[in-house]
């Protein structure tokens, strides 16, 4: 993963160094895409979040302390720069009904198989509001306080999206499970 020492990494990142920031990126790219591929529609705007992300972590690497584990910043970081890439590029709208989806975002073919790369098609498939909920409950572990005070909204409507993309999602995987039995 790294090539050389991470203390050699962070202090380069922190003078602007564009070799280390370089590093720093090969290194973490990778596994910080998967986020942001959680939070987006499509691979474009994953790559559009991370990009965003990487910003940020270079911008504000100087708060890290390294009392705590890097990956786990770096993490952190990326969720919120996904959830500010979704406040900026569209408002959060928590009460998008289910039956507003279009039918043509369904696109499994009947011999699909249901694994990770299914369910993560599922996922983002889901509205807005019901997907940044649903990772942040669920993939990232925030609790409903937390995932409130994130989104700036009430925890009843945290609790009731996240309900409701649970509910979503159920639906979808019994349909394709249905459809390739």
């Amino acid at each position: 993963m790294l090539k050389m020492p991470i203390k050699k990494i962070l202090a380069g990142c922190r003078r602007g160094d564009a070799q280390q920031q370089q590093h720093l990126f090969e290194a973490f790219n990778q596994s910080l895409f998967v986020v942001c591929l959680r939070y987006a529609r499509d691979r474009p705007e994953a790559q559009d979040m991370l990009q965003e992300a990487f910003l940020a972590i270079f911008r504000d690497i100087h708060q890290f302390s390294g009392s705590g584990s890097l990956e786990g910043w770096l993490h952190r970081v990326t969720v919120r720069s996904a959830l500010q890439y979704l406040r900026r590029k569209n408002p959060l709208r928590f009460a998008e009904d289910v039956d507003q989806l279009p039918d043509d975002i369904r696109n499994f073919h009947p011999d699909m198989e249901l694994n990770g790369e299914a369910i993560l098609q599922l996922v983002r498939q889901l509205p807005d509001g019901y997907r940044t909920v649903f990772n942040l409950r669920c993939m990232d572990g925030y609790s409903y306080p937390e995932i409130a005070a994130m989104l700036d909204i009430a925890e009843s409507t945290v609790r009731s999206q996240y309900t409701r993309a649970c509910a979503q999602l159920r639906t979808q995987i019994e349909k394709v499970l249905i459809t390739s039995y």
